[in-house]
């Protein structure tokens, strides 16, 4: 019993602040407090619920709930599109939908048909090749595509793509080229997965030293962030941290 209180009180509580924080109507505050069970959940139903179907986070969980249950779903409703009228929109719809799903072999031919015409250097379709061959194993093909997309787009900055093109070089056996694109992409690139990637290449070629010296860098700023950034990163700091204990 005094948990079911605690439960009802801790909901009026939740309930009346967000009333308060999103300037809903106060007598929304009067209905929870005197109806505490009934109150609350009218509320939760008629505000909160209607507010989070909408939301960034119930679309991604009803995609991945989608994605569960009918993993192919989506791309046979994009491929019908596609059916109905090959334009390039409809493509490179399919052609994403499938790189999400890792099927890069069949969304590749799919994007390459997409740049002709007014699209031949449209940078969204240039970059989603770049990462449909790299998928693929075409190191070569990503570094054209991306030297291709930096000549017609001089302007144009994108730390994923910069990303890309550093490990389309290190697939190649361009080393050198690869760790001044790593060096350069640690100054700016969000997150510790450059960083890492730049570490992991210095140990590889006998520079444990200054390989160390990266991994620390790693360690020491997902430690001194927050909670956040700790979980976003952790799969980078562990690779930090286990390369550091060896």
């Amino acid at each position: 019993m005094p948990i079911l209180i605690a439960v009802t009180v801790g909901l009026q509580l939740m309930c009346a602040v967000h009333v308060a924080r999103t300037g809903r109507p106060t007598t929304w505050i009067f209905v929870v407090m005197m109806l505490p069970v009934a109150g609350s959940l009218a509320y939760l139903l008629l505000e909160i619920l209607p507010e989070w179907r909408h939301s960034r986070a119930a679309r991604q969980a009803a995609t991945d709930i989608g994605d569960i249950v009918d993993p192919d779903r989506e791309v046979r409703r994009l491929a019908l599109e596609v059916d109905r009228a090959a334009t390039v929109e409809n493509r490179f719809a399919l052609a994403k939908e499938l790189l999400r799903r890792d099927r890069q072999e069949e969304a590749r031919p799919l994007l390459e048909a997409c740049l002709a015409g007014v699209h031949a250097d449209d940078p969204g379709i240039m970059m989603a090749l770049a990462r449909a061959r790299f998928g693929c194993g075409d190191h070569a093909g990503v570094v054209d595509t991306l030297d291709r997309l930096r000549a017609a787009h001089p302007d144009l900055s994108s730390a994923d793509g910069h990303l890309l093109y550093a490990r389309a070089l290190e697939g190649l056996g361009r080393d050198g080229d690869a760790l001044g694109e790593y060096a350069a992409l640690t100054e700016y690139f969000p997150g510790e997965e450059a960083r890492c990637r730049h570490a992991l290449l210095l140990q590889r070629l006998g520079d444990v030293d200054a390989a160390r010296g990266v991994f620390a860098q790693v360690v020491r700023s997902v430690d001194l962030g927050n909670k956040l950034y700790f979980r976003a990163q952790r799969d980078w700091y562990e690779v930090a941290r286990r390369n550091l204990q060896e």
